[in-house]
């Protein structure tokens, strides 16, 4: 059940969030399937299941391991995520739930280790990107 219509209500906020949307997908150096998969996790984070239904099936569309998906509460954990996704999900983490400065600075210091500047800029719009739209997901809609 919907509260309000986000893309109704506001057609020229939407609109732009769309644009910010799609230049992410203008010449990506972060994989769509690891986009998808972080996606997810701020997702669960935020506990938006319109977003997580969304990207859970683009992630499988676009081949992702079934695996990581059942497994991505508990990343930490499980076998199956190489280093550059557990740095990315790390990063994931820290930027969606901002608890501590010193996490945030380690964590990016290990996401150099995977990925050049440009990727890591790409990588902190997509989470960032991604928490906005929960929140406008969590204010519009009651379940997904």
């Amino acid at each position: 059940m919907s509260r309000f219509a986000f893309p109704k209500s506001s057609p020229k906020l939407f609109e732009a969030m769309l644009v910010l949307a799609g230049k992410l997908e203008d010449n990506p150096r972060i994989p769509r399937v690891l986009r998808d998969l972080i996606e997810c996790r701020v997702s669960q984070i935020n506990d938006c299941s319109f977003c997580l239904r969304m990207h859970s099936k683009s992630f499988a569309e676009q081949g992702g391991d079934p695996v990581k998906l059942t497994m991505l509460p508990v990343w930490r954990n499980a076998n199956g995520f190489d280093t550059a996704e557990r740095a990315a999900l790390d990063w994931a983490e820290c930027l969606t739930k901002v608890e501590s400065k010193d996490a945030i600075s380690a964590s990016y210091r290990h996401l150099l280790d995977h990925f050049e500047e440009d990727a890591i800029s790409e990588l902190t719009c997509i989470i960032s990107t991604m928490n906005a739209w929960n929140r406008l997901g969590i204010a519009q809609h009651e379940f997904a």
